[in-house]
């Protein structure tokens, strides 16, 4: 059964209004176009599976009809029946950036931009990700290896990703619901784990 975030919502709308919304995809998520989409097809109005390239060419005219459009923009706006993102928060991405790596919190901002369609800002975080990684492994090779100066890298990774970068892309007052980090926390630790086994792997075929 092919349902998201938004397949509840959409399920209670109208045909004409869900002809609106992807009308005005531009205003929406990636999720909630999905939603549509999947809903239009469960009503036969669209082809299963067939890809949105002009909206008000596929979904028939007679479903918006003359002056309704107008009379529910006006009336009764889409934007405020739309369910608020599922998102991983600033905590989220604190916790994931300072006891891990600032490498992992920014693959939790860029899921976040992906869901709220931030391309350019994904790919801008991506490559802020890198630099600083390879940035703090150079100066940590000058500088003692100690948790606190480990910890202090990690920390001013964060206040840029979310101070910045969050703040920049996705409004420091954004309305979102928490996405669960069990999965996320699942496979950091496995990687972790696996990063240990080939240092400790790599140790014992040395000596």
């Amino acid at each position: 059964m092919r349902i998201n975030t938004y397949s509840q919502t959409m399920a209670k709308k109208s045909d004409t209004a869900l002809a609106l919304v992807l009308e005005e995809k531009h205003k929406y998520t990636e999720e909630a176009i999905q939603a549509v989409i999947w809903e239009l097809e469960n009503r036969n109005i669209i082809e299963k599976d067939s890809i949105i390239q002009n909206p008000s060419v596929l979904v028939p005219e007679a479903v918006v009809k003359e002056g309704e459009r107008d009379n529910l923009l006006k009336n009764a706006p889409l934007e405020e029946e739309e369910v608020p993102p599922i998102l991983f928060s600033k905590r989220a991405i604190r916790g994931f950036t300072i006891f891990f790596s600032t490498l992992f919190g920014v693959v939790l901002l860029m899921h976040n931009l992906k869901k709220m369609n931030k391309r350019k800002a994904r790919m801008e975080v991506l490559f802020f990700g890198i630099f600083y990684t390879f940035f703090t492994m150079i100066l940590l090779s000058y500088l003692p290896t100690t948790l606190f100066i480990t910890l202090l890298f990690n920390g001013i990774g964060y206040v840029v990703l979310t101070e910045y970068f969050w703040n920049k892309s996705l409004g420091k007052n954004v309305e979102y619901q928490k996405e669960q980090i069990t999965k996320p926390v699942i496979i950091s630790l496995s990687i972790v784990a696996f990063i240990i086994y080939i240092q400790f792997s790599s140790g014992v075929l040395q000596g």
